[in-house]
C-alpha cells in the first residue's frame, strides 16, 4: 500500500473494513477450435477431437509462454504438452459435427486446465510469462467506480459516464503497460457504492466479455468527507483506491494493488487530482515497473605509471594476464638468487605490478624475467623507463 505523507488528517474515528477472502476457482480457460479427420480412419471423431484438443492447448500455451521461449522449447512442448493434449482438457462440447469431402469436421469448445499446464511447465523448467508480459499487447476494459460524497459515478452499467474522475490517468497507465483500452459496456445494473471494489470477479468477467476485452481492470476509488487539518487552516480529503487486473478467460488475477492519497482542500479539481494519483499508484502495484538499465560506469583515464621505491624493481604484467600466471611469475621472481622478496603491489587498468626487492640492477632482473616461470609458457620482456614490461602467453 502506498500512502501520501503530505498531510496529516484529524479523523474522529477510523473504521477498519476487512476485505472478504476470495478463493479462486480452477483456472479453466475456454477455446473454440476445430478438428477434422479422414472418415476412413478407425475412429474419425476421436481423431478430429484430438486435433481440436491439440489446437486448444497450443492457444493456452500462447497465453502462458512467450513466443521466444515457445520457439526454443518447441520439441519439448510438442512432446509433453500438445502431444498429450487430452491430459489438460477438463471439459469439452462439440458444437458442430459434419462430414464433407470424406472428412469428419468438428467445431469444439474446449476448456483447458491451465493450472495443470503451469505445473507441468514448471516440472519441465520452461519459463512462463510474468504478469507484465501476460498483459502486454492485450485489450482491457476499465470498470471504474468513484464513490464521492455527492454520489457514485462509474464507467459501466445503466448509468455509465464517459468522463469519470481518474479514468484518463488509469487508462494511460494501462496503455503504458502495453494494453489497448476498450470502452466499458453501458449495460447491467448501476454501480454499487459498497466495498473496496465495485464488482466481483464473475460480474467483471461478464462485462469484459460484453466489451470483447481480454482483461478487466476493476477499480474503485472512495473519497472521504472533508476534515480539519491539524495545525493548518483549511480541510483535507482522504482518497483510497484499489485496482484489480483480471484475465477474462479463467478469471486469473494478474495483479491487485491499493493506494491512499490525501488532498489539501475540498475543491473538485484538487480531489480529482488525488483520485488520479491514488489510482495510478494502485495500478503501479499491479503492473511492475519497467527494468531500469544501468549505465556503464565511466572508465578511468590518466597516468598509470607505477612509482618505485629505492631497492625495488617494478615488473608489470599485461592486464589480461591470467591470475595463475601472475602468481607463477611472482613465485618465480621471489625464488631468484639475489631477490629478498617479490610482492604484488598493484592491480590497475595498466596491468599487474610486482615489486621485486633486490640489490641487483633492473637490467639483471630483466634478464631473469626473460625465462618463463613455468613449462608451456613463453615470456617477452622489454624495459620501459624504470619498469620491466613482461608479456606471458601459454598455459602452465
Amino acid at each position: 500500500m502506498r500512502t501520501s505523507l503530505g498531510l496529516t488528517l484529524t479523523l474522529a474515528s477510523l473504521v477498519a473494513l476487512a476485505a472478504p477472502v476470495r478463493v479462486r476457482a480452477e483456472d479453466l480457460a475456454s477455446y473454440d477450435t476445430e478438428g477434422d479427420a479422414d472418415v476412413a480412419g478407425a475412429d474419425s471423431r476421436v481423431a478430429a477431437l484430438d486435433e481440436a484438443f491439440a489446437r486448444a492447448v497450443t492457444l493456452a500455451l500462447a497465453e502462458l509462454v512467450t513466443p521466444e521461449v515457445r520457439a526454443a522449447s518447441r520439441a519439448v512442448l510438442d512432446k509433453e504438452l500438445t502431444g498429450r493434449a487430452r491430459i489438460w482438457v477438463a471439459k469439452f462440447t462439440v458444437t458442430k459435427d459434419v462430414t464433407a469431402d470424406e472428412r469428419r469436421q468438428l467445431v469444439v469448445t474446449v476448456r483447458v486446465d491451465r493450472d495443470k499446464l503451469r505445473a507441468r511447465l514448471a516440472e519441465l523448467a520452461v519459463p512462463m510469462m510474468s504478469a507484465a508480459e501476460a498483459s502486454k499487447g492485450r485489450s482491457v476494459t476499465v470498470l471504474l467506480r468513484v464513490d464521492e460524497p455527492a454520489g457514485v459515478r462509474a464507467t459501466y452499467g445503466a448509468a455509465a459516464e464517459k468522463d469519470v474522475p481518474g479514468l484518463g490517468a488509469l487508462a494511460g497507465t494501462l496503455r503504458g503497460g502495453g494494453m489497448s483500452i476498450k470502452r466499458a459496456p453501458a449495460v447491467g445494473p448501476e454501480a454499487r457504492a459498497t466495498g473496496a471494489l465495485p464488482l466481483a470477479d464473475d460480474e467483471a468477467e461478464g462485462l469484459a466479455a460484453e466489451a470483447k476485452a481480454d482483461l478487466a481492470a476493476i477499480a474503485g476509488a472512495s473519497v472521504g468527507s472533508p476534515v480539519p487539518l491539524r495545525g493548518q487552516p483549511g480541510v483535507g480529503v482522504l482518497v483510497t483506491a484499489r485496482v484489480r487486473l483480471l484475465e477474462r478467460r479463467g478469471r486469473t488475477v494478474i495483479g491487485d494493488g491499493t493506494a491512499t492519497f490525501a488532498a489539501r482542500g475540498s475543491e473538485a479539481s484538487v480531489v480529482h487530482r488525488a483520485i488520479e494519483q491514488a489510482l495510478v499508484a494502485a495500478a503501479a502495484d499491479v503492473l511492475p515497473a519497467k527494468a531500469q538499465a544501468i549505465a556503464q560506469a565511466p572508465g578511468w583515464h590518466g597516468d598509470d605509471t607505477p612509482v618505485g621505491d629505492a631497492g625495488v624493481v617494478l615488473v608489470r604484467l599485461a592486464p589480461r594476464t591470467p591470475w595463475g600466471l601472475v602468481l607463477a611469475e611472482q613465485k618465480y621472481l621471489a625464488g631468484t638468487k639475489g631477490v629478498q622478496r617479490a610482492t604484488l603491489r598493484r592491480s590497475s587498468p595498466g596491468g599487474w605490478v610486482i615489486g621485486v626487492t633486490t640489490t641487483e640492477s633492473i637490467d639483471w632482473i630483466a634478464q631473469v624475467a626473460k625465462k618463463a616461470p613455468a613449462a608451456g609458457v613463453a615470456s617477452r620482456v622489454r624495459v620501459q623507463g624504470e619498469v620491466i614490461e613482461v608479456a606471458l602467453t601459454g598455459t602452465p
